[in-house]
């Protein structure tokens, strides 16, 4: 009985350490599935089609009674309608609403793309320091123990060996970091996709992308017709002129219809027909209305124009940090590995042949393992850039 207890608490035990592979698109679709921002976008659009049903609102008729003789009471009803333009508008600028909110979800969309594509990156960034930082702390280590047994020989000095247990020990507590950085980059995954399990990774290892890039690294002026960001202030513009039209309208007058009986029960016909107009004679409130309007107007205009500079002066940025991290990647794919490697080894074989001291060699190998380290570094930050010009392309 306790040998199948303890191989249930192992089975569950590796379940729950078990790692599941994830790939980029699986991780899209989930968020794009799961994620509070898209279900409430799409909610928003929902709400501003169902407010356009309201767009021909009727004021709530008036009913009374009366005795006109006061001998008897009689029913008067009393409807009054705006201007049959204002209408229009109203369902004009509903129309508008709709479109804003079906930007708004599609900006989202992109968002929350752009997002999980930061958080994916940066859980591969985090599985191959780990690796890297693994495999440096088990040499180190190995170096440190071989230095303390030369120590207690008497075949090593107390400088050298202090210098090799500190590079251990400090590898080990950059390892433990890494670490916490990767459970961390784990569980923002899991968050932003509306995934279930927390230990995930990444099933393919970090390497450069290959998305197309714009020809010679210059403006793409056809790029900002496909950004959901200035889509959505454009439209924004289109909204607030539609509601200024809307309270233009409004100056014009109404209709009034109505039923009152005003005659005696002598007579053959006891009802009447009332009609009638309404008149904006407070013109101030309407006046207050339109200038209100015509300032949102002119301040999403100057929102459109603050997103168009700052679309510019993103897309150049995020060029030129293409172009920086391209050199860096150049570099590092055509001479600095390799370089790494050669010191490496070559240290390593001095060392073993008594060329170098032991000091020397962590040097060394230390400064090999930076060069691999930098190297990730520049294919994440490569990578970084074209998310974000993806994001603004709409790609």
């Amino acid at each position: 009985m306790k040998v199948v207890v303890f191989l249930v608490i192992n089975f569950f035990c590796f379940l729950i350490n078990a790692q599941v592979l994830i790939g980029i698109d699986t991780a899209i679709a989930s968020a794009l599935r799961t994620n509070p921002k898209i279900q409430l976008s799409q909610l928003d659009v929902k709400q501003k089609k169902a407010l356009i049903r309201g767009s021909y609102n009727l004021e709530n008729p008036s009913i009374g009674i009366e005795a006109p003789y006061g001998n008897k009471f009689e029913i008067n009803v009393q409807q009054n309608f705006q201007n049959p333009l204002i209408y229009v508008q109203q369902a004009k600028l509903g129309k508008q609403n709709i479109l804003l909110s079906e930007e708004n979800q599609h900006l989202t969309k992109w968002q929350l793309i752009r997002d999980v594509r930061t958080v994916y990156l940066n859980l591969q960034y985090a599985e191959i320091l780990v690796k890297q930082l693994s495999n440096q702390d088990s040499i180190f280590h190995n170096i440190f123990l071989s230095s303390a047994r030369l120590y207690e020989a008497g075949d090593l000095g107390l400088l050298e060996k202090v210098s090799a247990e500190t590079k251990s020990k400090e590898i080990e507590n950059t390892l433990l970091n890494a670490k916490a950085d990767l459970k961390n980059a784990q569980l923002q995954l899991q968050l932003i996709a509306g995934l279930k399990a927390l230990n995930y990774k990444a099933d393919e290892v970090i390497r450069k992308s290959n998305t197309k890039l714009p020809d010679g690294l210059e403006f793409d002026s056809a790029a900002i017709k496909k950004s959901a960001l200035l889509s959505y202030y454009e439209q924004n513009t289109k909204v607030q002129k539609q509601n200024l039209n809307l309270q233009k309208t409004k100056l014009l007058p109404g209709l009034s219809f109505g039923y009152l009986n005003q005659v005696g029960e002598e007579q053959p016909i006891n009802f009447h027909l009332r009609y009638g107009i309404t008149l904006p004679l407070w013109f101030w409130t309407y006046s207050s209305e339109i200038k209100v309007a015509k300032y949102q107007y002119k301040m999403s205009q100057s929102q459109y124009a603050i997103a168009q500079n700052a679309y510019s002066s993103k897309y150049a940025e995020i060029l030129n940090d293409i172009g920086k991290n391209t050199s860096n990647l150049n570099y590092y794919e055509k001479e600095g590995i390799k370089q790494a490697e050669l010191i490496k080894k070559t240290a390593k074989r001095s060392y073993d042949a008594g060329e170098i001291s032991i000091v020397i060699y962590l040097y060394s190998l230390n400064e090999g393992f930076e060069i691999e380290q930098r190297y990730n570094e520049a294919i994440r930050n490569f990578n970084q850039a074209i998310i974000e010009l993806n994001y603004l392309i709409g790609q």
